[in-house]
């Protein structure tokens, strides 16, 4: 453990897909981030990124602080990072939150990584017959408000699923069936407590939380389904909203 890791006030949580959370600054990609908390993250030394890597780490000893771009999945937020550490592997970043926009940004995507680590905790605990608490960093005062229920596999292997969350006591699901998925919720014209119906198009905000989520579920389980299941998801939602290639070129939403 360095010096970086023995004094973060926040529990950085792994996040192993290069599509789905990067820097990035003029529209050129600087980086994918490999792990995520509220204070900063981590983004692997990928060689295909080094020299600009390389730059911007130089930029950041002579000025105080960068501003980049912050993507995570479809969305992104400016801000600025000062360099932390640098190793073999990675090097770590501080967010500067002279302004609430980036911690409102990562509170909608950190809880529903915690929620589902913690999801993933319990049932690994539950497997092996064990009984105890879950880790502070993944402590709650409340249940958990994340179910995913289990359709078996279709002719890939790939498994289906419904995964369910609750928000300001409303019902979204993200649902995989056979090569497709859709996203739903109970929020319109007429609707029951407890009953769904599928948004036309897919749900930004909904599949964002879900695909948090699934990460928080690899984060403890030593099978690669979860990160198999972002990669077929990230896949699908591609062809019907193209993520960014460019983000700061778009805007945020």
């Amino acid at each position: 453990m360095d010096n970086s890791e023995s004094s973060r006030l926040y529990h950085r949580f792994p996040i192993n897909n290069n599509r789905l959370c990067f820097i990035s600054q003029n529209g050129a990609v600087l980086g994918h981030v490999s792990e995520l908390s509220y204070g900063g993250f981590s983004v692997k030394a990928d060689p295909v990124q080094t020299q600009l890597l390389k730059k911007l780490c130089k930029n950041l000893k002579t000025e105080n602080g960068l501003t980049v771009e912050f993507n995570f999945l479809n969305h992104f937020i400016t801000c600025q990072i000062e360099h932390r550490y640098s190793n073999q592997d990675r090097i770590g970043f501080q967010l500067v939150h002279e302004q609430t926009q980036v911690l409102t940004f990562l509170k909608e995507i950190i809880p529903w990584i915690r929620f589902g680590a913690a999801l993933s905790q319990l049932e690994k605990m539950e497997r092996e017959g064990l009984e105890g608490e879950l880790p502070e960093y993944l402590s709650f005062d409340g249940p958990i408000p994340v179910e995913i229920e289990w359709h078996g596999v279709d002719s890939q292997k790939t498994p289906n699923f419904a995964l369910n969350f609750n928000q300001d006591k409303v019902q979204y699901q993200l649902k995989r069936k056979n090569g497709h998925i859709e996203t739903s919720h109970n929020v319109w014209p007429g609707a029951e407590s407890g009953e769904l119906r599928p948004t036309k198009d897919l749900d930004s905000m909904i599949l964002k939380s879900a695909i948090a989520v699934l990460v928080g579920l690899a984060t403890n389980s030593q099978s690669d389904v979860f990160n198999k299941m972002i990669e077929v998801v990230l896949t699908l939602f591609e062809k019907s909203q193209p993520l960014m290639d460019y983000p700061a070129q778009k805007k945020t939403g």
